[in-house]
């Protein structure tokens, strides 16, 4: 039996071109120094801009009470000796009480976090419950509190502090109440505080926190404990422990189902053993090591990389779709196409009808739908996302823009939209699914309609049309912030990642630096995220306090790529106030520096864009220069329609016309 594990890594050749959509990855790798080190440079394009693969399978949402089912990991299953040792007995809850509580928590699982916070006070106010109920009610409310702003996420906290001092606990510290430290160490990491997180885990894994690497790394027979550990390390960037955490569950998920277990826990423990490959998928991708993670996903679906393209396209019915997201990250865009149309029972020599019948499985559909738009077949992908909806192109604007119910489809329409420069139908469908008019009052528009990822398309979408009084009021009603309020508070993080760095982005367009720069301190300290690392660098390009920024990160494509528009853009000042000579040494850096960036990692739009606009500036002839506008547009076919707003390019512009003058 195939357990997934990796085999020698291999490189394949590629035949793609690429295009991009707009919520995809940043290439910020970990440095060399903590992570497991590739000897060789991947051959493929990568694609900057690629779905962020997240595992589709965590417990974050799972349901503490419900019955045993794939996303229900307890720790029966996995942990040895005597797997009903940790939680405290409780006593059986009453069946209508028990069907509201798993409605509140069907809520979470939609992320309709809102709405399942009222469910879960209802319940808390409507009736007596007994302490098994209560305390599912209670990590309930916490975890639909925690995904909203920062005032809640600490609500979140102290009602789980008061529902845990009334408990029990183990020898090591850990509460006995099911769920409850697990959660309390999610709401600890929502709110910045890592180090409380870490402790609490390790109690639960019944580790000291001085132990050594070996023993912190080796797992607990506890699966919930052990999988967050190695989750929040990745966060704390500390991949070594992560990657060996991870390795170690895996070894003994394997030694226990090859020791023939009794036959009701083989399916929890593969279910297990899925999981875990699954993150290390993840992990691996977040360490740009593409050929390692690439490797593990053929081998869940029994495959390998030396098999003809054929084989390799097959849908094996084991995360087909992760491999398809990882082709598209990967810059595999003809094999993810391949791949994703099999699963559909389609071929690419059928005709246009054919390719654009939905399949039964919506699931496919989104996902072939967005890879045509990445791929720049937006017809193709517009038919298909209107045939789900059962539209047609041809149809009244009216119908077109009238929200079908089906928000994921409905969003990709959207977005294709503003990718094809059809921006007035694009807002006009997002506005009637906020049921909003376009004509309405500014205070109406930019009120949140209550769906998070509406609000927020919408948010962006007014960025791309530079309608900076709504976006800014939009994205501040969400952070439930006002315009009159004090700078600090306005600067405060809401909570949301999204949401702040949207803000952040928004202000720097519009000239408020300094709080934009406020903010993204703060949300660095917050969040860790490689996103907020990024903004802050872009902030501090051209100036002064640049390289002391640019010191605190490691190095990675992404630090290589803004250094070299930092030199770049002191370059631009220079040549703009003087002359073309006098910007040469720093146009040299920024030369320098974007080829490190392409030399030592994979490709991106970003970096051909950087050469190019190096090599323009410098005087260069237009063949030269125009052959990496050429390749970056190949990775991105969206550049076109973002905005350049940063505050150096003013002087570029200035710049660029003295060069052509004197070329």
């Amino acid at each position: 039996m195939n357990y997934g594990l990796p085999t020698t890594t291999r490189s394949a050749p590629l035949s793609c071109t690429a295009t991009v959509a707009r919520s995809q990855p940043l290439q910020y790798c970990a440095s060399s120094s903590n992570a497991t080190t590739e000897t060789t440079k991947p051959p493929f394009k990568l694609n900057p801009k690629a779905p962020a693969f997240v595992p589709r399978m965590q417990p974050v949402q799972e349901d503490p009470g419900a019955p045993s089912n794939i996303l229900d990991r307890r720790a029966k299953a996995y942990q040895w000796p005597s797997p009903g040792t940790f939680h405290q007995r409780v006593n059986k809850s009453c069946p209508e009480t028990a069907k509201r509580i798993n409605s509140a928590f069907k809520l979470l699982k939609k992320q309709d976090y809102i709405n399942a916070e009222a469910a879960f006070q209802t319940i808390l106010q409507d009736e007596p419950l007994n302490e098994f109920d209560h305390q599912r009610t209670v990590i309930g409310l916490a975890r639909s509190l925690k995904e909203q702003t920062s005032e809640k996420k600490k609500e979140a906290l102290t009602r789980l502090e008061e529902l845990r001092v009334n408990g029990t606990f183990t020898e090591s510290g850990a509460s006995t109440i099911r769920n409850l430290d697990l959660t309390m160490s999610l709401c600890e990491q929502a709110l910045g505080r890592f180090h409380d997180a870490q402790a609490r885990l390790l109690r639960l894994r019944n580790k000291e926190p001085d132990a050594n690497e070996e023993t912190l790394c080796q797992h607990s027979g506890y699966f919930d404990a052990d999988i967050a550990n190695a989750r929040l390390w990745e966060h704390m960037r500390k991949y070594q422990l992560a990657e060996k955490l991870l390795l170690g569950m895996k070894a003994g998920l394997i030694n226990k189902l090859q020791s023939n277990p009794h036959a009701a826990i083989v399916e929890k423990l593969h279910n297990y053993l899925d999981s875990v490959n699954i993150t290390l998928v993840r992990h691996w991708q977040e360490q740009c090591q593409y050929d390692r993670a690439e490797d593990l996903l053929l081998n869940m679906g029994g495959k390998h990389l030396d098999e003809s393209i054929e084989t390799l396209c097959k849908p094996s019915g084991h995360h087909d779709i992760d491999l398809v997201r990882h082709w598209q990250v990967m810059g595999k865009y003809e094999w993810a196409e391949k791949l994703l149309l099999n699963m559909s029972g389609k071929d690419s020599k059928d005709g246009i009808e054919s390719l654009c019948t939905p399949s039964v499985h919506p699931e496919f559909n989104l996902a072939l739908a967005l890879l045509w738009q990445e791929t720049g077949k937006h017809q193709l992908s517009e038919k298909l996302l209107l045939n789900v909806i059962y539209k047609h192109p041809d149809d009244t604007e009216e119908i077109l823009c009238k929200p079908s119910g089906k928000h994921e489809i409905d969003l990709a329409l959207a977005r294709l939209w503003e990718l094809m420069g059809q921006y007035q139908r694009a807002e006009r469908l997002l506005l009637n699914m906020s049921n909003k008019r376009p004509d309405a009052a500014i205070e109406e528009l930019c009120r949140p309609c209550g769906n998070y990822d509406i609000d927020l398309a919408l948010a962006l979408h007014w960025e791309i049309e530079n309608k900076h009084h709504l976006t800014e009021g939009l994205l501040l009603n969400m952070s439930n912030k006002h315009l009159n309020d004090s700078e600090d508070s306005l600067c405060m993080p809401c909570g949301n990642h999204d949401i702040d760095l949207a803000l952040v982005r928004l202000w720097q367009m519009i000239d408020k630096d300094k709080q934009a720069e406020k903010l993204i301190e703060r949300c660095c300290d917050l969040y860790h995220s490689d996103e907020c690392e990024l903004s802050h660098l872009s902030l501090s390009v051209g100036k002064a306090s640049f390289m002391e920024v640019i010191n605190r990160y490691p190095e990675s494509a992404n630090q290589l790529l803004v250094i070299s528009i930092h030199y770049f853009a002191l370059a631009c000042k220079e040549i703009s106030e003087a002359s073309p000579k006098s910007g040469e040494e720093n146009l040299i850096k920024a030369l320098e520096h974007v080829e490190l960036t392409l030399e030592r990692y994979p490709p991106t739009a970003g970096a051909y864009s950087q050469k190019a606009h190096c090599l323009r500036m410098m005087g260069k002839n237009e063949e030269e220069w125009g052959e990496y506008f050429q390749k970056a547009n190949a990775l991105d076919s969206a550049r076109k329609y973002k905005g350049k707003t940063d505050a150096w390019r003013s002087n570029e512009y200035a710049a660029l016309q003295k060069v052509l003058v004197q070329t």
